[in-house]
C-alpha cells in the first residue's frame, strides 16, 4: 500500500512546491475589476497593471460623450467592481451616480480624475498616468515597486513622444488653424495657432458657418481640424470655403486599430496633421 502511495504523495509534493497556497499567491494571480470612465483611463490602468485588471469602459471609444447613455449591462458590473475611476466631467454624467450609489461602493473606491484638460496634451496624461497610480496601488496584492517602475517607464516614453513630435512639426509652428472645440487645446500643444473654434456639426447654424469662415479668410486658415466622436465632417464645409487641409482626430485610443493605446493615437494624430499641412502646402506652391 505505501509503495501504491508514494507516486501521489510525490505529485501533491511537487504541486504544493509549484502552487504554493499563500495568500500572497492568490493575490498575485488575482484579477481587479475595475470600471473606467474612457479608453483614456482604461489605456493608463492597463499599461500600469497589465494582466492584473479586468476593464470595463463605459463610454466607447467610437462615441461620443454628450450621445452615450449607460447600459443595463453597465450597471451590472459595476456592483462586482473594486474601483471605478471617472473623468472630473463624468461625475455628475446621467446614470453614473446613480450605479455607484446601487453598487454601494465606498467614497475611497471612486477616483475623480482631477479636471486637467484633454489628456491627449502630454503633461496633462502624464499628471493623470500618476494620479490613477496612486490609487492603484491600493488594489490587494499589487507590487508598489513595480507599479512605481512601469509609471516611470510609461512617463519616460510619453516625454520621448511629446519631443520627437514637437520637431517634427516644428515647420508649421504658428499655422493658422480652426478646430472642433473637444481639439482645440491639443492642436494648440502642437504649435498650430487656432483663431477660431466650433462645436458639433448640429449644433453650427449658417451664421456660425459664415462666421467662422470670415475669420478663417482674415487669419489665412491653412487646417481645420475636427473631432471625430463629434462630428468627422463637421469642418469639411469650412476646409472647402478656406482651401484648407481638413483632418480628424480621435480623443480617444481604441477608435482605430492603427491607435489601442494612447502612445498610438498620439503618433496618428501628429502623423495626419503634418501629411495635412505637407500636401496643402506643396499644393500652394
Amino acid at each position: 500500500m505505501a509503495r501504491l502511495l508514494r507516486p501521489f504523495i510525490f505529485i501533491a509534493i511537487l504541486l504544493a512546491l509549484v502552487f504554493p497556497g499563500s495568500p500572497d499567491f492568490a493575490d498575485a494571480a488575482e484579477k481587479h475589476k475595475l470600471v473606467a470612465g474612457t479608453e483614456l483611463i482604461s489605456d493608463i490602468a492597463r499599461d500600469l497593471l497589465p494582466d492584473r485588471v479586468e476593464i470595463l469602459t463605459l463610454i466607447p471609444a467610437s462615441s461620443c460623450p454628450g450621445h452615450h447613455d449607460i447600459r443595463a449591462s453597465d450597471m451590472a458590473f459595476f456592483t462586482q467592481a473594486e474601483m471605478v475611476i471617472l473623468h472630473m466631467w463624468q461625475r455628475d454624467y446621467p446614470g453614473i451616480p446613480e450605479a455607484v450609489q446601487t453598487a454601494k461602493l465606498p467614497g475611497e473606491a471612486v477616483l475623480i480624475v482631477e479636471k486637467r484638460g484633454s489628456f491627449l496634451v502630454p503633461e496633462n496624461q502624464i499628471a493623470a498616468s500618476r494620479e490613477i497610480s496612486a490609487f492603484l496601488s491600493g488594489l490587494r496584492g499589487v507590487d508598489k515597486d513595480t507599479l512605481e517602475a512601469r509609471l516611470q517607464e510609461r512617463i519616460s516614453r510619453i516625454t520621448a513622444l511629446a519631443a520627437e513630435s514637437r520637431t517634427t512639426l516644428a515647420p508649421y509652428k504658428g499655422t493658422p488653424a480652426l478646430s472642433a472645440a473637444m481639439q482645440a487645446e491639443f492642436v494648440r500643444w502642437t504649435g498650430m495657432d487656432v483663431v477660431g473654434e466650433y462645436g458639433r456639426a448640429e449644433d453650427m447654424s449658417p451664421g456660425t458657418l459664415i462666421a467662422l469662415a470670415d475669420t478663417g479668410k482674415k487669419a489665412g486658415v491653412l487646417v481645420v481640424v475636427d473631432n471625430l466622436q463629434s462630428g468627422a465632417e463637421a469642418g469639411v464645409p469650412l476646409a472647402r470655403e478656406l482651401k484648407a487641409a481638413h483632418v480628424g482626430f480621435s480623443n480617444f485610443p481604441m477608435y482605430t486599430p492603427e491607435a489601442p493605446t494612447y502612445e498610438s493615437l498620439f503618433k496618428l494624430n501628429v502623423k495626419l496633421l503634418r501629411d495635412a499641412l505637407a500636401a496643402r502646402m506643396k499644393n500652394a506652391s
